[in-house]
């Protein structure tokens, strides 16, 4: 859902940004979860691909910044992948209602527990889209 949420706000701000969406366990050729797809369709937000991906196939050294949701991730990320801590941030860091640095999972809740997640990520990665300088930089404007 995140990464669903980034493109749709990346491509509302015409921001030219490469970004991957993998898990940090091996989920690959599984669907999205169809509570994220029902979601972010009701917010219009044109729902994740339609397989997972696992970090291990992405191109790793060549990632800028690597935005998690819980802290278990950015564990995973330093210690099984060696990806450096300063690439690696808590995506609830961008909360700007301060909600916390973690944003939990909302699989197997309720309707209303995706739409709560969905709202903090949203404001999450537009608050991290004003703020990030590598965004800036890399960005037309």
């Amino acid at each position: 859902m995140a990464h669903a949420i980034l493109i749709d706000e990346a491509d509302r701000r015409g921001l030219a940004i490469q970004s991957y969406s993998a898990g940090v366990y091996d989920f690959r050729d599984l669907p999205p979860v169809s509570d994220t797809v029902t979601t972010c369709l009701n917010h219009n937000t044109p729902p994740p691909k339609t397989e997972s991906t696992w970090v291990q196939d992405l191109p790793l050294a060549s990632i800028d910044r690597f935005l998690v949701m819980e802290q278990h991730h950015a564990d995973v990320l330093r210690l099984d992948f060696e990806v450096s801590p300063e690439r690696v941030t808590l995506l609830g860091e961008f909360d700007p209602l301060g909600r916390g640095p973690e944003i939990s999972d909302p699989i197997g809740m309720s309707r209303v527990v995706y739409e709560e997640c969905y709202d903090q990520i949203r404001d999450c990665i537009a608050n991290y889209l004003d703020t990030a300088a590598e965004i800036r930089e890399h960005s037309p404007l």
